[in-house]
């Protein structure tokens, strides 16, 4: 909360800017995930059939493994 300059007095909510840090955090969120995602794909901790949260993968590669080893 930031208080608004001029306001008599400060016991009253609406004499307060509300600030959210939402979109900060959610940034924050990405920048870390895809540098996780970045040490699991170096590392190889994660098998060729594994197609959730993979770039470059989709649900038609899933499908033409699938029908591939059936």
């Amino acid at each position: 909360m930031l208080n608004k300059l001029q306001k008599p007095d400060y016991s009253i909510p609406k004499a307060y800017h509300p600030i959210s840090l939402l979109e900060c955090t959610g940034k924050l969120e990405k920048i870390v995930a895809n540098r996780i995602n970045f040490d699991i794909f170096r590392c190889g901790i994660l098998s060729m059939s594994q197609f959730s949260s993979r770039p470059h993968h989709n649900a038609v590669d899933a499908v033409a493994t699938l029908v591939h080893r059936i």
